[in-house]
């Protein structure tokens, strides 16, 4: 598996729902960084950016996932994409799913719920909590 398999199964992981950005640049990293050794050729470069950890790449493979008709990126009220997996997306996750670790992609499941619960301002906080270091060129001040 590489990298934008992972990001499809982490956007498939809200089972059809949207993640805005900042879910899922933030689970992706939260999974890079709980499977560091597993994801070693295939991680993404996050580094610290306005709200914390982010790569450019997650969107770029999302697009991808979009064009391939995996993935549907649409515009919230607020003029933001939102990215949710369409039911041809949630059968290809299904597919990736079988093939990936069980505690990987449990872990993955989980941070994806948990990111979902959380407003932009809990989620940035709660990563800059454990991450400190990410909050080096960060304008958020919530």
């Amino acid at each position: 598996m590489d990298r934008a398999d992972w990001a499809l199964l982490t956007i498939a992981a809200a089972d059809g729902q949207p993640l805005s950005p900042v879910q899922l640049q933030k689970s992706l990293f939260l999974f890079e960084q709980a499977y560091s050794t597993e994801m070693k050729d295939c991680r993404y470069d996050f580094g610290a950016y306005d709200y914390g950890p982010f790569a450019v790449a997650v969107y770029h493979d999302a697009e991808r996932h979009a064009c391939d008709g995996l993935v549907v990126i649409t515009k919230a009220p607020g003029g933001w994409s939102q990215y949710a997996a369409t039911p041809t997306g949630l059968a290809r996750a299904n597919e990736l799913a079988r093939g990936a670790p069980e505690a990987p992609l449990k872990y993955l499941r989980n941070v994806v719920a948990w990111a979902s619960q959380l407003s932009f301002q809990q989620l940035v906080r709660a990563v800059y909590e454990r991450f400190p270091e990410y909050r080096e060129r960060s304008v958020f001040r919530g």
